[in-house]
């Protein structure tokens, strides 16, 4: 993927839509009070697998410079900006976590994940694309393996701040039993580094990016809904004999159609067949993963036919090229209105909630690309410090 401004826009505008979309499942209600999904429902656990995807992609962007050079020092230069970039992210997350906003604040683990990726630094890119189909194969029933033993039993689910720092629990979730564990997240990285790599400037070969991700969401889909007709549900429902919930579907109905918190129950391994939202089952990162694909595929064939036109891109490609700082005011937002709602109608303080949050985000972004610069504060100054240790490294002035 050649670093031009076409593909820049297109990239800008698969996060503006990540983005977006995970902002709608924080405050946008995914059922309503007759227990049909909604449409809010159709982003959860996708939004934030194609934000993943999408710091694999930014991973090699801005370590190509690095990696130019060669033997040990290229890696030592870019492995090391990235452990700045990733510890950065992760003690804003950790800051975040701290605030009243019912949101699972993904950035300790979206920092972590840079952390990890300088392992993959120097693969070649074949093996980043077998490792990530390897890793969505084998780290979802590594990770049921692991939480069917005693000592990993019922961990309190915590979202990473620094008062949990001492806690085992959050360290164990972060890895393993969160809302984002790394065991299986890591395969986000690989995929969108493997992106990354390959040369997408051909449209024919953007057009490819979206077949391939269709087929792999809609293979994992059809294969999950085949398994749990013809045996898992039936399992999975006698394990949980609790008959109906409030909302007309059973425990397991639910689960699935709602989605886990990061990880599905260890009781049973018809648990791996499901697909729901944030199951981190093989069939759902495949899932999510090819969603990723698509989008992305999408957007960077949208990018050369737009970027004559800002005014048609700009409300969400300015929050694309500045997702940290606009994450950070949404959960600011979020966090500031938690407890002052009052009583009323639930579905209109939500749909309230989701347009001020997106209104500001946009506002924000777009007088501050225009005014300042197209990269957001929080972006300048995690580029500024990580920029300023690779070359350190490099022994660049």
């Amino acid at each position: 993927m050649h670093k031009t401004d076409r593909r820049v826009l297109g990239i800008d505008i698969a996060r503006g839509i990540a983005l977006f979309g995970m902002i709608a499942t924080h405050v946008l209600p995914r059922m309503d009070a007759e227990g049909e999904l909604t449409l809010t429902a159709l982003l959860q656990g996708r939004a934030s697998a194609l934000f993943a995807v999408l710091a694999g992609v930014s991973i090699v962007l801005s370590t190509r410079g690095a990696l130019s050079v060669p033997g040990m020092r290229g890696w030592a230069a870019a492995a090391s900006g990235l452990c700045v970039r990733g510890l950065l992210i992760a003690v804003l997350g950790l800051a975040l976590g701290e605030l009243p906003s019912g949101v699972a604040v993904i950035l300790v683990n979206y920092g972590a994940l840079f952390l990890v990726a300088t392992l993959f630094l120097r693969l070649p890119t074949w093996a980043l694309a077998a490792g990530a189909a390897l890793w969505f194969l084998v780290t979802p029933q590594l990770s049921h393996v692991l939480r069917g033993e005693p000592a990993l039993a019922d961990p309190l689910l915590l979202v990473p701040a620094f008062t949990h720092l001492a806690d085992p629990d959050m360290w164990v979730g972060l890895v393993l039993t969160g809302y984002y564990p790394l065991l299986q997240w890591t395969g986000y990285i690989l995929l969108g580094m493997w992106v990354a790599r390959i040369d997408w400037t051909a449209r024919d070969r953007r057009v490819l990016l979206v077949v391939l991700g269709l087929a792999a969401s809609v293979l994992a889909k059809s294969l999950s809904s085949l398994l749990m007709t013809f045996r898992g549900m039936e399992v999975l429902e006698s394990l949980y004999p609790t008959g109906v919930m409030a909302d007309g579907h059973s425990y397991v109905e639910r689960l699935i159609m709602l989605g886990a918190y990061g990880v599905t129950p260890p009781d049973s391994p018809w648990w791996l067949a499901t697909s729901g939202p944030h199951s981190g089952t093989t069939f759902d990162l495949v899932h999510t993963s090819g969603i990723a694909l698509t989008v992305l595929g999408l957007c960077m064939l949208a990018g050369p036919r737009l970027e004559r036109h800002a005014w048609l891109h700009a409300w969400i490609s300015r929050p694309g090229s500045m997702p940290l700082s606009m994450y950070t005011l949404h959960i600011l937002l979020v966090s500031a209105v938690t407890g002052t709602a009052g009583e009323g109608d639930v579905d209109l303080v939500a749909a309230v909630g989701f347009a001020v949050n997106i209104a500001a985000i946009v506002l924000v972004s777009c007088l501050w690309a225009a005014l300042i610069s197209r990269r957001g504060p929080l972006e300048q100054l995690v580029s500024l410090a990580s920029r300023g240790v690779s070359n350190r490294v490099l022994r660049r002035p």
